[in-house]
């Protein structure tokens, strides 16, 4: 963390609130906000490997609290795909520099958040029998880029679980066993690169407690803003910090 100046310090401080109101308020993109905000300030290596951390912790209240909820195949069959996308997605980062990491990182916020704000208000269907390869094109297309850019992944898992029509309470505990295994797969696989030194274990400690304060930030936003609306907002956020990181 002493590599930080005191801009970069506020900057850090302002992008963890704010990307944890985010997932309070929509329930995922945490990921999504900071990694792109924080490779400004940080190499792409440490601001994936602090938001994961973060992003997994965050995962394990609600898991433990509601747990009973789980839709047990569902996770099942959509986590065994993650890992194995996760896995491909380590073989691939042992040959990215970090302008790779970071041209990349753009191009998949670009084209996500095009996505995004062209779906907003669309309501996906498939019929039951295709259910079991969407899986596996989403469970290893997520991990795949979750090991990569540590996060934006949450999203491709909603249209999911949209298209399950799972209920509410165990679409959202499900959506967070999910990241929370995964997290952890992605953890052990950055510790394993070296990527949680000194300096990123403090950036983790000063992160936590701005976590909850995002938290509760998020939690009173959610009463204001429309989901239609905030998912404009967030998509064009995205869309700005993708076309910065292929200019800078």
């Amino acid at each position: 963390m002493a590599s930080l100046s005191s801009v970069g310090l506020a900057f850090y401080v302002l992008v963890l609130i704010g990307a944890f109101a985010v997932r309070s308020a929509a329930g995922f993109g945490a990921g999504l906000i900071a990694v792109p905000m924080l490779a400004f300030i940080l190499p792409v290596s440490t601001a994936v490997s602090v938001a994961t951390a973060l992003t997994t912790l965050t995962s394990v209240g609600q898991v433990g609290r509601d747990w009973r909820h789980i839709a047990w195949r569902q996770f099942a069959v959509l986590e065994f795909y993650t890992i194995i996308g996760i896995g491909m997605g380590f073989y691939f980062i042992r040959f990215l520099d970090e302008r790779s990491l970071r041209r990349g990182l753009g191009v998949f916020l670009i084209v996500y958040s095009l996505h995004a704000l062209w779906k907003a208000n669309a309501s996906p269907v498939l019929a039951a029998r295709w259910h079991g390869l969407l899986a596996a094109v989403v469970g290893i297309l997520g991990g795949l880029f979750s090991a990569l850019f540590g996060g934006g992944v949450g999203p491709i898992y909603v249209v999911y679980f949209n298209i399950l029509r799972l209920r509410r309470d165990a679409f959202r505990v499900t959506m967070s066993a999910v990241v929370l295994i995964g997290g952890a797969a992605r953890i052990g696989g950055y510790a394993s690169y070296g990527l949680y030194g000194g300096s990123a274990i403090s950036l983790l400690a000063l992160g936590l407690p701005l976590v909850i304060v995002g938290s509760w930030v998020g939690d009173r936003l959610a009463r204001w803003f429309s989901v239609q609306a905030f998912s404009r907002f967030v998509g064009g956020l995205v869309l700005l910090s993708g076309i910065a990181l292929l200019v800078k």
